[in-house]
Formats: structure tokens, C-alpha cells, sequence
């Protein structure tokens, strides 16, 4: 089986559309195949892992655009890792690897290295830290305070017109009625068994088009009623977590997928984004929280030199963080572990998860020129 048809065998299923989407942008650049593709790159990691590093919980999919910002339970904005669908229990150097090889596939070894160096330092410190915006500084500091300022009120009004959602091209799509209402059973059956259920009353639910990685997969937005005013919700389909094929460390029993996404999001986040939760119906689950817009993340491409290097300090700190945050837990390494893993990272260890980031990219890198070759990789209407 060639690159291309294992990526097909690996999306059956998904929404057909929505992958004629996914698959433009995967041959669009070797960034969007790598950010589509997390299990071709597990499986390849599965074979130059240098080995040796603790278990722990991994967001499993650290790469430059998986953080932003979003508001917490208590309504502050936080900047922290934003992404868990492939969350799962593993060696420390799996999710270091998958952000070390995005910086190489982006062209950037050193970044790289000083990702590398900050994640290490900040084990060793064994204190997580989090990024809010008394303590958040340069670009960060500024996406915190625009979406500190921003009211629900403006938010919403970009997304609801009286009591129906807004259809926004390349964000969101209708439902047919069948699936609306379908969609519509499975969220209100969740809803009632909640401690403020009437805040989950159901106004108008539409698709979402979001994400590289998930794209295919269902995804809703839901408008309900609130307390004040309304509120909106993102309602996302949860699949396996795709290192899981690839990994030795047997992993809980989780009753869902939607539980395990956004229980350790729970665990690895200083925060949790508002409303986060689960609906547990099978075999399709699916994690919700509040909605966050797409664009409270930073364009690090519009960084200066300097903002960059701040910008891959400050996300490898909160990688470790959330590492550290985690420990313990259901598996993990403890704090004492980790922090000797921070020590034993000096330079031989570290040239040698760089050496295989580097391998992977390479790797990935190639795959990704097969897979622009193919079929696919052509926008539908270019086709004939």
C-alpha cells in the first residue's frame, strides 16, 4: 500500500466533502500534510524514537498552529495548547518529536533547538507555568488583550442572526434536515442530563468546517439559548488518537473517545476551556466546549525574528507545563521522573531527538511530494 492509499484507508468513512477539502490542503504545502497526516508520522516515529524517555500524557499532536488563545471556565483569556483529539499516554519524546519535526518541516532547525532546550530547562525547573494576561508578553500579550476586550455579545452577532446561525462560506455549511435533526437527539438527550439544562435549550445547529487533521469528521455548531443572551457551543466527533496503532504503553479504559479527549484536556490545560464536556453516545462521541473563533491564534509567519524565538520558548514551556501538570496521573510518570528526564536531556540526548526529527521530517517530506502527485492533491473542479 502506497502513502496515498493508506491515507485514504485511513479517512474511510468521513464526510466525502470535507475531505476534498482536507486533501487540497494537505498538497498545498509539506505543513498541511504533516498537520493531516499524524498517523503516517506516528508510524514513522515509531521506528527513530530514540527511546528511553517516561511516559506521560501527550496532546499528541504538538505542532506551531495547535495553541491559541480561548477563555477558560472563570471567563479569562488563556494562551495555552489548544488541541487533544490525539491525547493519549506515551513516552515524553513522542510528542517532543512531533513539534521538533514541525519545526523542520517548516525549515526552521533553529527553532528546533531552542524548543528543545526550553522544554528541557522548564522539566528540570519542575514548576508548570500557564500564559494569561497579566503574565503574558510581545504578540502574545496582544492576541490576549483583543480577545480580552471583545464582548460575547460582538461575537455572537457574528455568528447568529435573531435566533438562527449564520451560514459563513468555508466555516460553516447547513444541515439537511435529517441530519440537523439527528445531530439535534443527540445533543438534547446530553443536554437534559445536565445541571442547567435549560441553558443547553437547542436554537439552531448548523456543520463546522474547522481543523486540518479532523476534517471529515462530524462537527457542529450549536446555538443555545444561554442565560442572558445566547451561547454557542462546538460539538466535534472524537476518533482513536493516532499514535495508538503505534504504541507499547497499554492505555485506561476509556468508556469514550470524547471522554478521553477532553478529560485530559482537563488534566493538561491550567485552565479548561469553557464548557467543556462529553457526549457519550456510541459509537460516536463527541466532545463540547464553547466556541472559539479561528483567528485568537497568532500568525507566526508575520513574526519578526524575535517574536519567534519568543514565541517557541513560550510554547515549549507550555508543552513541558502540561506534562508536568499532568504527572502522575493514570500512568504518568511522576514529577521526580519527569524532572530527571529535563536533567538527563544535555547535549548528546538532545542531538539525537533532533538527528530524528530531522530523519522523520525528511520522511514526511517525501510523502508528502508522492501524495502532491497524486489525484487527490487537485482542488475537484481542476479534475474535470
Amino acid at each position: 500500500m502506497n502513502v496515498t492509499e493508506s491515507i485514504i484507508a485511513y479517512h474511510r468513512g468521513r464526510n466525502p466533502v470535507l475531505l476534498a477539502i482536507k486533501w487540497v490542503k494537505m498538497g498545498g504545502s509539506a505543513f498541511a500534510f504533516f498537520r493531516g497526516t499524524a498517523p503516517l508520522f506516528f508510524q514513522t516515529w515509531a521506528k527513530l524514537s530514540p527511546r528511553g524517555s517516561p511516559l506521560a500524557w501527550i496532546c499528541g499532536d504538538a505542532h506551531i498552529e495547535n495553541l491559541g488563545s480561548y477563555r477558560g471556565s472563570n471567563r479569562v483569556p488563556y494562551f495555552d495548547l489548544n488541541d487533544f483529539d490525539e491525547s493519549c499516554l506515551a513516552p515524553v519524546d513522542w510528542e517532543v518529536g512531533r513539534a521538533l519535526a514541525a519545526l523542520y518541516i517548516l525549515g526552521r532547525p533553529k527553532m528546533a533547538r531552542l524548543f528543545l532546550a526550553n522544554y528541557a530547562k522548564t522539566l528540570r525547573g519542575g514548576k508548570p507555568g500557564h500564559i494569561e494576561p497579566e503574565v503574558a508578553e510581545g504578540p502574545i500579550a496582544e492576541l490576549l488583550d483583543k480577545v480580552g476586550r471583545r464582548t460575547r455579545k460582538e461575537f455572537v452577532e457574528k455568528w447568529v442572526s435573531g435566533e438562527r446561525l449564520r451560514i459563513r462560506p468555508g466555516r460553516s455549511f447547513a444541515l439537511t434536515r435529517a441530519g440537523k435533526a439527528r445531530a439535534r437527539r443527540k445533543f438534547e438527550s446530553w443536554a437534559r442530563r445536565q445541571p442547567d439544562p435549560d441553558f443547553y435549550r437547542v436554537l439552531d445547529l448548523c456543520g463546522r468546517i474547522a481543523g486540518n487533521g479532523s476534517l471529515g469528521l462530524e462537527r457542529y455548531i450549536v446555538l443555545v439559548k444561554g442565560k442572558k443572551q445566547p451561547f454557542i457551543l462546538d460539538m466535534k466527533e472524537a476518533a482513536p488518537e493516532a499514535p495508538r496503532a503505534f504504541l507499547r504503553a497499554r492505555q485506561p479504559a476509556w468508556p469514550s473517545e470524547a471522554e478521553r479527549v477532553a478529560t485530559v484536556q482537563h488534566f493538561m490545560q491550567y485552565v479548561p476551556i469553557a464548557r467543556l464536556s462529553w457526549i457519550a453516545t456510541a459509537p460516536v462521541s463527541y466532545i463540547v466546549h464553547a466556541l472559539q473563533p479561528a483567528e485568537d491564534r497568532i500568525v507566526v509567519d508575520d513574526l519578526s525574528e524575535a517574536g519567534y524565538q519568543e514565541f517557541i520558548l513560550q510554547w515549549a514551556r507550555l508543552v513541558a507545563s502540561a506534562h508536568l501538570r499532568s504527572g502522575g496521573w493514570k500512568g504518568s510518570a511522576n514529577l521526580n521522573v519527569l524532572i530527571g528526564f529535563g536533567q538527563s536531556l544535555d547535549g548528546a540526548a538532545r542531538r539525537r531527538l533532533l538527528a530524528a526529527a530531522s530523519e522523520a521530517a525528511s520522511r514526511l517530506r517525501h510523502a508528502w511530494l508522492e501524495f502532491k502527485g497524486s489525484k487527490l492533491a487537485v482542488a475537484p473542479a481542476a479534475r474535470g
